[in-house]
């Protein structure tokens, strides 16, 4: 078992939702590849130094901006994978759950955006 997740307290889920990164100069367009109920994995094509405390909004769910505690930032050949934390609680595990459920496998489209 590696490192990661020996310290993993919650599930991860895979996601695709887009999420707005809101910071202080500029809002960046990025993509939650999987979820937990105490952080997330992104995909950007913008880099992200750690250690920043940033807001974050989802706006296909509606919910209030939440503060993202970014941990680490990778190039990769898709983009940067950025790993953050939440500052807060942003759902439960099950309503995560939910929504990976939910989305269709092919499209990586929420069904209920169909």
């Amino acid at each position: 078992m590696s490192y990661d997740n020996e310290r993993r307290r919650h599930q991860r889920y895979p996601l695709r939702l887009a999420i707005k990164l809101h910071c202080p100069r500029e809002v960046l367009d990025a993509d939650i590849i999987n979820a937990s109920a105490s952080g997330c994995l992104l995909l950007s094509r913008v880099p992200v130094e750690p250690g920043q405390s940033i807001e974050a909004s989802i706006p296909e769910l509606l919910i209030p901006r939440t503060r993202l505690n970014i941990l680490r930032c990778q190039a990769t050949p898709a983009g940067y994978v950025i790993a953050a934390n939440f500052d807060t609680a942003l759902g439960d595990e099950l309503s995560i759950a939910w929504l990976s459920e939910e989305q269709s496998p092919e499209s990586g489209v929420p069904r209920w955006l169909n």
